[in-house]
């Protein structure tokens, strides 16, 4: 019996959550269906053989064609889709209110709120644009690369029973989807700040006008190596949705983004003149 958990897992887990205990409970009530009277490991492994791949029967009740994003990855696709929307309007809120306060005598005027809407909510529509773009990009790469394999195993292999994975218990291996969305909100939050709004990381007091704590020039030159950390940091968060616990190859892209950031870290802090000299007086 051990067997048929394997199987009805391996076809499950690439089902939206809300679907796997009703698609569970129909392959059992199959599976022993088929079987009969006779329950011995031989004729279990037969049977499972029989149906084939569960990478395959995934498929059949996800349903395929010849998608951006295949069937397999789609809902956690749109999961990754929905976060970036909600962090889109956490930052148009926070680049609204932080530019009301900056601009405090437009409030007295219609014109001036009305523009400062207007600038708040392009801002959010540009911020999810661009970062629902890059994360389409990424998804459709792990969809048509040798990652997808990685992921869900190799649907082109003939199937065999002795080679289903054992089913992972629930420890701490799982990752929490909370410390997901926070990771690729701050990571989008970080970008935005330094790649469009550095002027807002600034030293605020009344009456006067803020005093940036970077150096704009010096920011726009290492741009590069922010968008290339955040890039990373992206494209682990989405292998974190995709993936749903922690692996060794999920651990050693951590370990090498831990390392890369640290030495982007390094190299932007190192800069001349990286900071403000208004701020620094």
């Amino acid at each position: 019996m051990d067997y048929i958990e394997k199987y009805i897992y391996a076809v499950i887990k690439n089902l939206p959550e809300k679907g796997r205990e009703e698609v569970s409970r129909e392959l059992r009530a199959n599976i022993m269906d088929m079987l009969g009277d006779d329950q011995s490991d031989a004729h279990v492994i037969a049977t499972l053989e029989k149906m084939g791949n569960p990478n395959e029967m995934s498929l059949e009740y996800l349903g395929k064609d010849d998608y951006l994003i295949g069937p397999r990855l789609y809902y956690k696709y749109i999961e990754v889709l929905k976060v970036i929307f909600f962090v889109g309007l956490i930052i148009g809120l926070i680049s609204f209110i932080v530019d009301l306060f900056a601009n405090i005598d437009s409030f007295y005027s219609f014109s001036g709120i009305v523009s400062l809407i207007a600038e708040g909510i392009g801002n959010v529509i540009t911020t999810i644009i661009g970062f629902a773009f890059w994360v389409t990009v990424v998804f459709a790469i792990i969809e048509r690369t040798k990652g997808y394999d990685e992921i869900f195993g190799d649907k082109d292999k003939e199937f065999r029973v002795n080679n289903l994975k054992e089913i992972p218990k629930k420890s701490s291996k799982k990752i929490s989807k909370v410390e997901m969305v926070f990771a690729l909100f701050f990571t989008v939050l970080f970008l935005w700040l330094f790649l469009m709004r550095s002027d807002l990381i600034a030293v605020y007091s009344r009456g006067q006008a803020p005093i940036p704590v970077f150096n704009r020039n010096v920011i726009e030159n290492v741009s590069w190596l922010i968008l290339f950390s955040g890039a990373l940091s992206i494209l682990l968060s989405i292998l974190k949705f995709v993936i749903g616990r922690w692996n060794e190859v999920l651990g050693v892209f951590a370990s090498i983004y831990a390392l890369i950031s640290l030495g982007v870290f390094i190299l932007i802090i190192t800069r001349d003149n990286l900071f403000n000299e208004g701020f620094l007086s």
